[in-house]
């Protein structure tokens, strides 16, 4: 048992020490891209203060001496940021397969409804002074497994500390995340160290938000958040199989000045990636940070604060020139003064008199103005662009015109921006498609202000994306010269008869107090619209199937009007054959009639040659009126019985019957098909 707890014992001071090892070999990683980073951070804490003016104070001069700031730099500043984000990005979420395409629209909701969870247009909204001002912002996207939510968390610049070889955060081998917390705090978040953990003053101010202050608060304790990659750890695995143990990374939390690891597990993302993003003012190829506006301000600010104070001064020495009076003129001192018409009484034979100064040379106020110019050529911010008008341009269109041409320096910041919110989306993405494990309601604001749910299912994360910003949707639009030219598109007609644009197109450029309303009583005309038509669709599907019993029942009709004429035809070939037997039987007949005529003929005229021989013997014995009783001959030959029935028309008259009752068109269709019927009927 003894033994047993002494291996535990060893086992324990063998943790102890190789996480001491780990501390300190992290701590001097620390202190190294420090020292590295030194540089830029001395530069960064004078711009921050030449932005908000405090590096131009000068409280060793006298107080006769003038200290005028014309801050320029806060002014171009200030000029610059609300037109980078007048407006919130518009994602697109481009599928890499067909399959996706259903779902990109529920993806660019989803993204609109995070971006106004997280507030990121506020917190944008500050990160860009950081981003002109020092030129590079830092973002850091962890996600938050108590909220069940991505956390956009805006990361001073003063706080990171990267590899001293990366020239980005995807190249660099390790980023570290320095920042003092309260002890309470942690022992709360880590209460395994709580007994080690002990607070103290800060000892390097540029890591607190103010960063000349605040070096005396106690109980702080300095952590530093180590995000790096892990090459060299293998472990085995159930297998036998030696693998790496963090293939994603490494994430370890680690008290420098205490030497005590906090934390030390894999990197939580499968997407192996630092949950670190850059946004730059100017991207300085080979270079990490980035560089902002004040750097190249710095200069001719300081020269014009300089002469703008010299001119002051000349001016009060101008407008109270000083006086030169002998010791003996009887003149107390602090007698003069400036009012108005004063009266000076002296000693005969002194002096006193007013000594004139040198005037303010006229290339003095040049240079002001050349500082000032230099300042705008620097910054691309020129007096056009904040709505001054130039010499000889006087139309709104003209004005517009050089607003936009104004720009042209501000468009080349909005694209870095656009890119930088693109990686954060993306990287955004990836959070979600890894833990968002259930479907969620997601909110929708509508145009006219209104708001909607709709759900979003986890079918949406089946497919990859590349999420982009619509390039320049972040830029300021001139609402008035939009609905002018909007108004006219929707007047104007295409071939077709179509306008241009629709009403919700100009409508989308009113002013935001009446935009609202009217979009609603479009929204309620077209409701009242869509209901009309759908009534009238109801009552063309009535009408459709109204339609569809007519055309059954037609087709029932002529199904039996089909058996009809079927019948009538196969009666038809019936009384055919039927009439061609009796045209032979007729034409037999007519032959036996023609030979009978004929025999007929033979015996009359033998009955005739007979009657006459006989005649001849008669008279002699019965006398002349018998004779004439017999002298009528026999003249016309016997017709034989039923040679002449059925010859009418051809037709039996429960046929003819039937044909009577059928329509002019079942009549018509009939003697289409048996075209022998009309010769019958005749």
């Amino acid at each position: 048992m003894a033994f047993g707890m002494k291996k535990k014992t060893n086992q324990q001071q063998e943790r102890n020490d190789a996480e001491t090892q780990l501390a300190s070999y992290w701590n001097f990683k620390f202190k190294e891209a420090m020292v590295t980073k030194a540089p830029y951070t001395k530069e960064w804490t004078e711009y921050l203060d030449a932005y908000k003016g405090d590096i131009f104070k000068d409280k060793t001069k006298p107080d006769y001496k003038s200290d005028l700031i014309s801050n320029y730099i806060f002014s171009i500043i200030e000029t610059i940021r609300p037109i980078m984000l007048d407006n919130d990005p518009k994602f697109q979420a481009l599928p890499r397969h067909p399959d996706g395409m259903p779902f990109s629209t529920d993806l660019q909701e989803a993204f609109s409804y995070e971006w106004d969870r997280e507030k990121m247009n506020v917190k944008l909204y500050k990160e860009l002074i950081t981003t002109l001002v020092v030129g590079t912002a830092v973002s850091f996207l962890p996600w938050d497994s108590v909220d069940k939510n991505v956390k956009a968390i805006m990361v001073s610049p003063f706080n990171i500390f990267p590899d001293p070889l990366a020239t980005t955060v995807d190249d660099a081998e390790h980023m570290i995340y320095a920042s003092y917390r309260n002890a309470e705090r942690l022992r709360r978040k880590f209460p395994m160290k709580a007994s080690l953990l002990q607070g103290g003053s800060i000892n390097y101010s540029e890591l607190v938000h103010d960063n000349n202050k605040g070096s005396n608060v106690n109980n702080q304790v300095l952590v530093i958040e180590v995000w790096t990659r892990d090459y060299e750890t293998f472990e085995e695995d159930t297998e036998g199989t030696r693998k790496q143990k963090y293939p994603n990374g490494r994430v370890i939390v680690i008290c420098p000045e205490l030497g005590l690891v906090l934390s030390d597990k894999p990197n939580p993302y499968k997407d192996g990636k630092f949950p670190f993003l850059l946004m730059k003012d100017y991207d300085i190829p080979g270079k990490f940070w980035g560089n902002g506006e004040v750097a190249q301000l710095m200069s001719p600010q300081k020269n014009m604060n300089e002469l703008n104070n010299a001119i002051l001064d000349s001016a009060k020495l101008t407008a109270n020139s000083p006086w030169i009076i002998d010791k003996n003129s009887g003149v107390g001192y602090g007698k003069i003064t400036s009012r108005q018409g004063l009266v000076i009484r002296k000693n005969p034979g002194s002096e006193v008199r007013r000594e004139q100064p040198a005037m303010m040379p006229n290339y003095v106020l040049n240079t002001v103005q050349t500082y000032k110019e230099d300042m705008e050529q620097i910054s691309g911010v020129f007096d056009s662009l904040k709505g001054n008008s130039e010499t000889g341009v006087y139309t709104a269109q003209g004005i517009l015109a050089l607003q936009e041409a104004g720009q042209a320096r501000i468009r080349l910041k909005v694209k870095l921006m656009e890119s930088f919110l693109g990686e954060m989306a993306t990287m955004w993405y990836s959070r979600m498609k890894q833990f968002w494990q259930d479907s969620r309601w997601i909110r929708i604001i509508k145009a006219d202000g209104s708001y909607d749910f709709t759900e979003f299912t986890r079918e949406a994360f089946g497919q990859d994306y590349d999420i982009k910003i619509m390039a320049g949707s972040t830029m300021p639009v001139n609402r008035g010269a939009m609905l002018d030219l909007m108004i006219r598109l929707a007047q104007t007609q295409m071939p077709d008869g179509q306008t241009i644009v629709d009403r919700e197109a100009v409508a989308e450029y009113l002013p935001s107090e009446v935009k609202s309303a009217v979009l609603s009583r479009m929204k309620d005309k077209s409701t009242a619209m869509e209901q009309q038509i759908a009534e009238l669709t109801q009552m063309a599907q009535q009408l459709g199937e109204q339609l569809q019993q007519v055309a059954e029942q037609s087709n029932q009709a002529d199904e039996q009007t089909d058996g009809i004429l079927e019948e009538i035809s196969k009666a038809i070939e019936t009384v055919n054959k039927k009439i061609l037997q009796l045209e032979k039987e007729h034409d037999r007949i007519e032959e036996e009639s023609k030979k009978e005529t004929e025999k007929a003929q033979i015996r009359t005229k033998s009955y005739n040659e007979g009657y006459t021989d006989a005649e001849s013997l008669v008279n002699s014995e019965t006398g002349e009126q018998g004779m004439q009783d017999m002298s009528q001959p026999a003249t016309q030959p016997m017709q034989p019985s039923g040679a002449g029935e059925g010859l009418g028309t051809g037709l039996p008259d429960d046929m003819m019957e039937g044909l009577e009752a059928l329509s002019d068109d079942e009549l018509e269709l009939l003697m289409k098909k048996n075209p022998n019927i009309g010769e019958l009927l005749k």
